[in-house]
C-alpha cells in the first residue's frame, strides 16, 4: 500500500500533478490498522494530506465491506465522479464500489410517467431537459443533469420521498433507480454514501426492526467528521411541516386526477379537501404561535403548552381527518386493481405516520429531546431533536464496528477533546492521529483581515462588505470565493457585487452545486458567492481559486434553541459554554474555509476576513491561532496588492 503511494508508484504514474506526501501514507497505514484490529481512529489530516486516497486504498485492500460517509454531497460526487475512476486507473482493473443517495435524489419513473400524463400538461424548458435526460441515464440520479437547478420545482414533480416510495409494490419496481442502486450496493466492496443517508438508515433500523436502506457492512469511514453532531440531531429526531403535509396532499390529489383511482368513490373529494382544510388551520395555528416567540426563519424552542389551546384543537381536527382519510384510502384500494390500489394504501400508510409524529411532538420534550421551531415564509417546521448525540456514535456505531473519523479540523488548541466529547468517543473507545498540512504558508498565502469596516450585524455592513470584495477580487482578477455564514446576506451583498465587478459572477442556487464547480473551473476570473457546502468539501487546486473572502466569523448563533440548549448543559455541569462549545465549534468552521484556498505545494492565494472582531475581541486570538502559524497577515489592501504581484 505505500508503494502505491509513494514516489514511482501506481499514484504517481496516474496524476499528472502528483507530490509526494509522507503525510498520506502515514494516515493510510493508520487506517489499515484500525480495520485490521478493529480499534476506531480519529485523525485530524490537514489539508493537502491527500486523505481521501489514505482512506480508499486501505478500505479496498481490506478485505471488508466498507461505507464511506461523506460530510456533502459535493465530496460524495468528487469522490464518485474524479478519485475512484483515478484508482480504478491506477489499479488497473475495476473496483466493485457504489454511490448510493437519499430516494429525493434519484428521477421516479412512477412520478414522472404520472407527470407526462397529465392532461393539458405544459411542457417547460427544466422538464423538457429531464425528458431528454430519461431517454438515456443509466443511474436516474439527478446530479447528472447539472444544467437543472437543484432547487428547481420540476424536481418535486419527478422524485419521490422515502414515506412516497412504493418499493416492490411499485408497477415501475423493476426498472427503479432506487431499487438497482440499492441492490448494486449488496454486492460491492466499498459503498460511498453521505451522513445524510447513513442515518437516515440508523433511525429508520431503531423504528423499523429488519428495516434497512444500506447493506450489512463492516467497518465505517466518516469523511468530514466534524458535521456528525448536526446531522445526526437531524435524523435521530421527530419532525412535522407544511413541506411534509403537502407532500401527502399532492400525491393524494394525484389520485384524484382524471382517471384516478380514488375517483372510483365520490366522497373522496370531501375527505381530501377536509384533510386540506385541518392541516391549513393547523400549520396556521402554530405558525402564529411561532411567529409570537421568533422572527421569520429563526429557530425558537417550544414550550410544553404549545399545542394547547385552539392549537389542539387543530391538531386533534387533523389527527380525525387523517384517520378517516386512511381509512377511505384503506377501502378504495380493495375497491380498484391492484396496481392502483397499493399507491393508496402506502398514502394510507402515510397518513398513519404523520398522525404518530403530531401526537409525539403534541406530547413535547422529555429526556434527551428539544421540541423547536421554525417559520420561512409559508413554510412552519417543528422538530423534536435530541441535545445530546455521544450516545448514539458510541452505542450504535463506534461500539459496534471499527470506525474512522477524519476531517481537517478535529482539534482545538491542539487536542482533540471537543472532537470526543461531542461524538462520545472516550480513548479506551479510539485512537487518535493529527498530521499537518504539508504547505509553506509562510510564502503560499496571505491573510487580510479588514478593520475598518462595520461590525457584521451593522445596517450598512452589506453595502461595504460588497465594495470591500470589489477591491480584494480585483487584486487576483477574480478568481475567488465568497463565502457567507447566512442566506440573507449571501443574496445581498452578491446583488451589489453584480454592479460593481466585471469578472464572471456565480451565485448559489442559479444551478446545481454540482454544475456551478465545473462552471468555476472551466470559467477563467470567476468569482463563485456561496454559503452552506461550499466552506467544506470542495478541491479546486491551481489559479482557478486563488483566493478565499469569508464575511464573518461562522459562531453558531445563541438564539438558536439547540445551541441554547447544549450550552444550557455544559454550563449546568459547571463548564464554560462559550469556551467549550461556541468558540472551538466557530474556529473549526473557518479552518474549513480557509482549507479551500491552498491545495497544492504550488497553489499561492489570500485569505480575506471582513469581520474585524477577529483582532478587536480577546477571544479573536483563538481564530487566529486556529490558522497556520506562520501565515502572515496584514490589514492593508496595498499590501495584499504588492504581496500579490510580487509572485
Amino acid at each position: 500500500m505505500s508503494e502505491l503511494l509513494a514516489p514511482g508508484g501506481a499514484l504517481a504514474e496516474a496524476l499528472p500533478d502528483y507530490e509526494d506526501r509522507p503525510e498520506q501514507r502515514a494516515m493510510a497505514e493508520a487506517v489499515a490498522r484500525a480495520l485490521a484490529t478493529g480499534r476506531s481512529l480519529l485523525v485530524e489530516a490537514g489539508t493537502g494530506t491527500g486523505k481521501t486516497f489514505a482512506y480508499l486504498v486501505p478500505a479496498l485492500a481490506s478485505g471488508l465491506r466498507v461505507v464511506v460517509s461523506t460530510g456533502t454531497r459535493t465530496l460524495q460526487e468528487q469522490i464518485a465522479r474524479h478519485d475512484l475512476p483515478r484508482l480504478e486507473s491506477m489499479l488497473g482493473r475495476r473496483l466493485e464500489a457504489v454511490t448510493l443517495k437519499g430516494v429525493g435524489n434519484y428521477l421516479c419513473r412512477r412520478r414522472f410517467h404520472e407527470l407526462l400524463a397529465e392532461p393539458d400538461g405544459a411542457v417547460d424548458d427544466d422538464l423538457a431537459k429531464i425528458i431528454e435526460w430519461a431517454r438515456s441515464t443509466a443511474s436516474g440520479d439527478r446530479a447528472e443533469l447539472t444544467a437543472v437547478a437543484d432547487r428547481a420545482p420540476i424536481w418535486q414533480k419527478v422524485t419521490t420521498s422515502p414515506e412516497a416510495r412504493l418499493g416492490a409494490r411499485c408497477p415501475h419496481a423493476e426498472r427503479c433507480f432506487v431499487s438497482s442502486a440499492r441492490k448494486a450496493a449488496e454486492r460491492a466492496d466499498l459503498i460511498l454514501v453521505n451522513h445524510h443517508l447513513f442515518f437516515a438508515d440508523l433511525a429508520l433500523r431503531a423504528a423499523h426492526p429488519g428495516a434497512k436502506v444500506l447493506p450489512e457492512h463492516d467497518a465505517v469511514i466518516f469523511d468530514e467528521a466534524h458535521q456528525l453532531e448536526d446531522v445526526i440531531t437531524e435524523h435521530m429526531g421527530i419532525h412535522m411541516s407544511t413541506g411534509r403535509l403537502a407532500a401527502w396532499l399532492r400525491d393524494v390529489e394525484a389520485a384524484l386526477a382524471p382517471g384516478g383511482p380514488l375517483l372510483v368513490s365520490r366522497s373522496s373529494r370531501g375527505f381530501v379537501d377536509g384533510a386540506a382544510r385541518c392541516a391549513n388551520e393547523l400549520m396556521r395555528r402554530l405558525g402564529a404561535r411561532i411567529a409570537e416567540r421568533a422572527a421569520d426563519g429563526d429557530r425558537v424552542e417550544l414550550p410544553p403548552d404549545t399545542f394547547g389551546g385552539e392549537v389542539e384543537e387543530a391538531w386533534l381536527a387533523l389527527d380525525t381527518a387523517l384517520d378517516e382519510a386512511g381509512a377511505h384510502l384503506e377501502a378504495t384500494a380493495s375497491e380498484t386493481n391492484p396496481d392502483a390500489g397499493e399507491p393508496l394504501r402506502g398514502l394510507a400508510r402515510r397518513a398513519e405516520r404523520i398522525r404518530d409524529d403530531m401526537a409525539t411532538l403534541a406530547e413535547g420534550s422529555e429526556g434527551d429531546l428539544l421540541t423547536w421551531g421554525e417559520t420561512r415564509a409559508d413554510a412552519v417546521t417543528v422538530r423534536a431533536s435530541p441535545i445530546a448525540v455521544d450516545r448514539v456514535l458510541r452505542e450504535h456505531v463506534a461500539g459496534a464496528k471499527p470506525v474512522v473519523m477524519t476531517s481537517a479540523t478535529l482539534r482545538t488548541a491542539g487536542r482533540f477533546d471537543y472532537a470526543r466529547e461531542r461524538l462520545g468517543l472516550d480513548e479506551d473507545l479510539a485512537d487518535e492521529l493529527a498530521l499537518a498540512a504539508p504547505f509553506d504558508y509562510a510564502t503560499q498565502a496571505l491573510l487580510y483581515i479588514a478593520r475598518d469596516l462595520p461590525a457584521p450585524r451593522e445596517p450598512d455592513f452589506p453595502a461595504a462588505a460588497a465594495a470591500r470584495v470589489a477591491e480584494l477580487v480585483a487584486i487576483t482578477s477574480g478568481r475567488a470565493f465568497v463565502l457567507f455564514t447566512t442566506h440573507r446576506v449571501l443574496a445581498d451583498v452578491s446583488a451589489r457585487l453584480a454592479k460593481l465587478v466585471d469578472y464572471p459572477l456565480m451565485v448559489q442556487g442559479k444551478r446545481s452545486r454540482a454544475g456551478l464547480l465545473d462552471d468555476f473551473r472551466r470559467t477563467e476570473g470567476a468569482v463563485l458567492c456561496a454559503t452552506g457546502g461550499f466552506w467544506e468539501g470542495v478541491d479546486i487546486p491551481g489559479e482557478a481559486l486563488s483566493q478565499v473572502i469569508i464575511d464573518k466569523l461562522p459562531f453558531a448563533p445563541p438564539t438558536d434553541p439547540l445551541v441554547g440548549a447544549r450550552m444550557k448543559r455544559i454550563e449546568d455541569g459547571g463548564g464554560d459554554p462559550f469556551a467549550r462549545y461556541q468558540l472551538p465549534q466557530a474556529a473549526l468552521a473557518l479552518q474549513q474555509g480557509f482549507g479551500r484556498l491552498i491545495r497544492r505545494r504550488g497553489d499561492r492565494g489570500l485569505l480575506g476576513i471582513l469581520d474585524n472582531r477577529i483582532v478587536t475581541r480577546r477571544y479573536g486570538q483563538v481564530f487566529v491561532d486556529s490558522l497556520p502559524s506562520a501565515l502572515p497577515r496584514t490589514s492593508s489592501i496595498e499590501r495584499a496588492r504588492r504581496w500579490w504581484s510580487a509572485a
